[in-house]
């Protein structure tokens, strides 16, 4: 299946012009395996090379690989498709493992190698010419963190010389050019149901797809189409209604992309048979069988138990080849049991072909019994499946080391054969067998309450929620985790026989998040998460290059200003995101000093205005005086023009701004005025003496560096005032009344 999808995927890559391209990761091997982290033997060699001296192989250092031992060698960097629209990776190669049974796998990782995906099978003997591949990565852009990795995996046994592997290149594009990438898994023997069959595939692509369609042909009919229904995720529901027992269905997938120049996918087509299907094994193949009249072993069958009547309507036989071991026709046998071991033919053989090709050489080869219904209907009982050969056949087989219910004739003789041949039956339903059904409750949706209604008494139950969860129990209760499509089977199982039945649900009541934080501090900032609806990741962005996925992050300002943090939180359900402005201010930050001012006559008052938080002030007046006061009051003693300096500071440093100022005095000297201070120099009060009464007398007591000590208003002709608690030095005295401005100045000793 990997192998034809790779293939048409290259034609469709070489049908197209690609644009904007851009190489990601390419390695020539040239000097050495650096770039690559191997387990066991895989490393360079100079054996064989494209182009230079070396190329890259699972067997460097013998003419043949080691069997048995799985070996990987795995990219160590990863490449970043996320603003990509396509992808693809090219690399020459050589080939020769054992057909059939040693495989290379070259498989991709979104995730920097946790999980893989299986992209190209490599397998095929004596392919010493340089093959040029070409496989689509585009069911894996939109990832920051690819990965390859060459996975070789060989049987038990036979040694070849292995792959040789150069010039690799990974590639990406500004174009969609590649159609989706469908991932379903073939049935391994053509397993069908009797009831609808639910068919399932991821299809992936970076444009999202616009419709996905699963076509079917019913024993050679005309396709029908059904479409897909989109689960979860990248995957995919097909439903095919129910056939009639023994009808071989032939179905692909196709798929188109939501680009505006859509590209379209078409699977390989693959084959199921509708029925009851009746095995004894599971289908590993440990070996290959050699059958036929050129052997010892003339003919092989395996033994069916059917413990209530039914029809027998199909049978598949796995066989197998590879160049040397190719296989003649066969002849189909259904003998009636005897004593235990195949008796006489129930139908009369019949010749057919194995379907097994050097390409798919397990494939099972499908067998049609309807046309034997009027012998093979209403059998109950041992009937044994089988075929002989003229010349040779091969078939595959679990080695068990047991005796089950295998068998195969020489000479005449029929003999029990240790292990299980790969055989299957295909019926109608048995009778007795238990008919599957069930309902369910989505009241208290997300658990769901099944309760089984199947008939004819099972005596074992299996649930498969669709979410991958399973569950043993007669009537489960399951809680799902996420909103979406699921398809729910029951297979109950009794002594008879086993049936399944499926309906799809749906899940809706999960809510997408509704993003909400809180924050404090500066500049340390503590986000706190407060989004409704049961978030489960978080994305924060702080507008300074830093990111957090922590749900409540502490996040380090390392400057002031204005950030714009969003969070965009995340559910299975959706995401939504919430932003905020937040303002960083706790950084100091060296002041912008600015001031303003306002003159009286003589005294000027200063007014800082200065940015940036200072906590130190030192102003210069101009006439010698100073002060460290933030806003001081300053007396000039003459007229002039003084240019005014303010120094501001704080922990980040500092700054100083000039300005000229203009002194017009328009007062006069208290004594000029009649007025007479007494004592002076002062201890304990100080007497004012006016020469006559006045109404109202405004008084203010200021100290040397313009500090306001008191004021007070009075009318009397002799004022008293205590100074007591003044501190030692120079003061002024200002006085108003009327229109008349004056000013005294007074020292204070105590």
């Amino acid at each position: 299946m990997q192998k034809n999808l790779l293939l048409s995927a290259v034609l469709f890559l070489t049908a197209h012009n690609l644009f904007a391209q851009t190489i990601v990761f390419e390695d020539d091997f040239e000097s050495g395996s650096g770039n690559w982290a191997s387990y066991e033997d895989w490393d360079v060699t100079d054996e064989y090379a494209f182009s230079g001296s070396y190329s890259l192989t699972e067997s460097p250092d013998d003419d043949t690989y080691e069997a048995t031992i799985e070996q990987i060698t795995t990219m160590i960097p990863t490449v970043d498709l996320t603003l990509t629209l396509d992808a693809d990776v090219k690399f020459k190669a050589m080939l020769d493992l054992e057909e059939g049974f040693d495989f290379t796998y070259l498989e991709v990782s979104i995730d920097a190698g946790s999980t893989w995906t299986t992209v190209a099978t490599f397998n095929g003997e004596d392919m010493f010419e340089w093959t040029e591949y070409i496989i689509p990565l585009g069911g894996f852009v939109g990832h920051p963190e690819v990965k390859l990795r060459f996975r070789f995996d060989p049987d038990d046994f036979v040694e070849y010389d292995g792959m040789y592997i150069d010039d690799i290149v990974i590639t990406k594009y500004n174009i969609d050019n590649s159609p989706p990438l469908i991932l379903h898994d073939a049935l391994i023997l053509n397993e069908g149901t009797l009831e609808e069959n639910n068919l399932n595939a991821d299809i992936i692509d970076i444009s999202g797809i616009a419709s996905a369609e699963l076509f079917y042909s019913v024993d050679g009919s005309a396709y029908t189409s059904v479409d897909g229904i989109n689960t979860a995720f990248d995957n995919y529901l097909f439903t095919v209604p129910e056939q009639e027992p023994g009808a071989f269905v032939d179905y692909y997938i196709t798929a188109t992309d939501d680009y505006g120049s859509p590209n379209t996918a078409v699977s390989d087509t693959f084959t199921y048979i509708s029925g009851n299907y009746v095995s004894y094994d599971d289908a590993t193949v440990d070996f290959v069988y050699d059958v036929g009249e050129l052997t010892f072993r003339e003919e092989v069958a395996v033994k069916f138990t059917f413990e209530g009547e039914t029809d027998l309507v199909a049978a598949v036989i796995r066989n197998y080849t590879d160049p040397g071991k190719l296989n003649d026709s066969i002849t189909i046998h259904v003998w009636e049991d005897d004593g235990g071991y195949p008796g006489d033919d129930l139908i009369t053989p019949f010749t057919l072909y194995p379907e097994a090709t050097f390409s798919a050489p397990y494939i099972g080869t499908k067998i049609d019994l309807r046309p034997y219904a009027d012998v093979l209907s209403g059998i109950e009982g041992d009937v044994f499946i089988g075929y002989s050969c003229d010349s040779v056949a091969w078939l595959t087989y679990t080695s068990t080391g047991l005796l089950n219910r295998s068998y195969y004739s020489s000479s005449g003789y029929w003999y029990e054969f240790v292990g299980d041949f790969h055989f299957r039956a295909i019926t109608s339903e048995i009778e007795g067998a238990p008919v599957a059904n069930f309902m369910y409750d989505l009241a208290g949706e997300p658990v769901v309450e099944f309760t089984d209604l199947s008939t004819s008494s099972p005596d074992d139950w299996y649930w498969d929620f669709g979410d991958g969860v399973t569950s043993s129990a007669t009537d489960p209760v399951h809680e799902y985790l996420s909103n979406g499509t699921f398809n729910v089977c029951l297979t109950v199982t009794n002594d008879v026989g086993e049936d399944s039945y499926c309906e799809i649900i749906t899940i809706d009541s999960y809510l997408p998040p509704d993003a909400e934080f809180s924050f404090f501090g500066d500049p340390v900032v503590s986000f706190n998460d407060a989004s409704a609806n049961d978030p489960s990741s978080w994305y924060w962005i702080f507008d300074d290059d830093e990111t957090s996925t922590e749900q409540n992050p502490v996040h380090t300002y390392a400057a002031n200003g204005e950030y714009y943090v969003c969070l965009t939180a995340y559910n299975v359900t959706g995401s939504d995101s919430k932003c905020y402005l937040v303002t960083i201010d706790g950084y100091e930050v060296t002041p912008v000093t600015d001031f303003t001012y306002e003159v009286n006559d003589n005294v000027a008052s200063f007014t800082d205005l200065s940015l940036n938080t200072p906590t130190e002030w030192n102003w210069v007046f101009g006439d010698g005086a100073s002060s460290d006061l933030q806003n001081p009051i300053h007396f000039y003693d003459d007229e002039g023009d003084y240019e005014v300096c303010l120094t501001t500071a704080n922990g980040a440093g500092e700054n100083t701004m000039c300005k000229t100022i203009q002194v017009v005095v328009d007062i006069e000297d208290a004594a000029s005025m009649g007025i007479t201070i007494f004592p002076n120099p002062a201890n304990d009060f100080i007497q004012l003496q006016f020469v006559e009464t006045v109404s109202e007398k405004n008084i203010s007591i200021y100290n040397s560096t313009g500090v306001l000590m008191q004021e007070m208003n009075n009318n009397t002709q002799v004022l008293f005032i205590d100074v007591k608690k003044y501190p030692e030095g120079i003061y002024y005295i200002y006085i108003q009344y009327g229109n008349t401005n004056g000013i005294a100045t007074v020292s204070i000793n105590h």
